[in-house]
C-alpha cells in the first residue's frame, strides 16, 4: 500500500495543479481549470465546506422522502479515509501530468489575447448604451 500524503505533498500538489492551470496562454481555458481545480479538491478534501456538497446535500435530503427501492441509502459525504485520499492523491498526479501536456499543446497553437485580458484594452470594449450597441453616437431624434 502506499503511504498516505502529507498535508505539504497535498499542498504542493494543489499548487502545481493551479501552475499549469495558469500556464494556459488561452484564457477561457486557463479560467476552467483553475475553478475546476479549486473544486476538485475542495470537494473531495472538505466535503462539508463545499459547493458541491451542499448541493448533493440538499438532493439527497429532497429524495430522501422519496418512495425508492433502496429507501434508506443515502449517503453523507464524510471525510476521505485513508484508503481514499491515497487514491485522490494518485489520480490528481495523474491528471496534473495530463494537464501539463494540454497547457503545452494550448501553447503551441496560442492566438492573441482577449480584450478582458488585456487592462490596456479594456476602454475599448463595446458598451451598449439605451438604444442598444453602436447606437451611441447617434443623436436623439
Amino acid at each position: 500500500m502506499t503511504a498516505v500524503p502529507t498535508r505539504q505533498q497535498i499542498l504542493a500538489l494543489y499548487r502545481q495543479h493551479l501552475s499549469a492551470a495558469r500556464s494556459f496562454t488561452a484564457y477561457n481555458f486557463r479560467e476552467y481549470f483553475l475553478r475546476r481545480t479549486r473544486d476538485q479538491f475542495r470537494a473531495h478534501l472538505f466535503p462539508d465546506s463545499s459547493e458541491e456538497a451542499k448541493s448533493v446535500h440538499a438532493s439527497a435530503s429532497k429524495l430522501s422522502n422519496v418512495a425508492t427501492k433502496n429507501s434508506g441509502e443515502v449517503q453523507a459525504l464524510e471525510p476521505l479515509s485513508e484508503e481514499r485520499l491515497v487514491a485522490f492523491y494518485e489520480k490528481m498526479r495523474d491528471e496534473l501530468k495530463v494537464l501539463q501536456r494540454a497547457a503545452i499543446t494550448n501553447m503551441m497553437y496560442s492566438s492573441d489575447r482577449l480584450v478582458v485580458e488585456d487592462e490596456q484594452q479594456k476602454d475599448w470594449i463595446i458598451r451598449a448604451g439605451p438604444e442598444g450597441a453602436g447606437n451611441d453616437h447617434l443623436p436623439n431624434a
